[in-house]
């Protein structure tokens, strides 16, 4: 869209955007409880859901400024509401089996991955350099939360295996 205001549709799809950094922070701020023996895991979770919650704050900041932020939204509605049924089954699922904290992990990984292909395929391009930069350091995130991961999860499963064969 180029104008000088975003359309209902552009809003409600942010709104939705927002949506998802916020299940992605219940989920991780769920693991954080679930993990709280390991401050190692309680530390990543908790900084994650952190960034999780930026993000949201990011979509909540476009849409306060919606009138002087013209954008345009790339994905449709049937995309985005399966990414968000997707995380709440996801969430219903751990909190009824909670996974091992190396299963977390790979979910995790997993996850974030989805979500960094999500973003980079179809969220918004704004048409302000500004905030166009400010929401791609978002989604370039993703990639950190992944590596961020996959550390902690190379960490537990060498120390696990370690400890199995006498080295620890």
């Amino acid at each position: 869209m180029l104008g000088n205001a975003m359309t209902v549709t552009e809003q409600v799809m942010l709104e939705k955007c927002r949506e998802i950094e916020l299940l992605c922070k219940e989920l991780y701020d769920y693991f954080a409880e679930l993990y709280s023996d390991n401050e190692d895991a309680v530390r990543l979770w908790r900084k994650t859901a952190m960034e999780e919650q930026n993000h949201a704050d990011q979509f909540t900041l476009a849409l306060k400024l919606r009138k002087d932020l013209p954008c345009t939204v790339l994905t449709n509605s049937t995309r985005i509401e399966s990414v968000i049924s997707q995380l709440r089954a996801v969430i219903t699922k751990v909190k009824a089996v909670p996974p091992n904290l190396a299963d977390a992990l790979n979910a995790s990984i997993k996850l974030e991955k989805h979500l960094a292909e999500f973003h980079i395929d179809s969220v918004a391009r704004f048409e302000n350099d500004s905030y166009r930069k400010m929401f791609n350091a978002m989604m370039s995130s993703d990639n950190e939360h992944i590596e961020t991961l996959q550390q902690e999860h190379y960490k537990l499963t060498n120390a696990k295996d370690a400890a199995i064969t006498g080295l620890y």
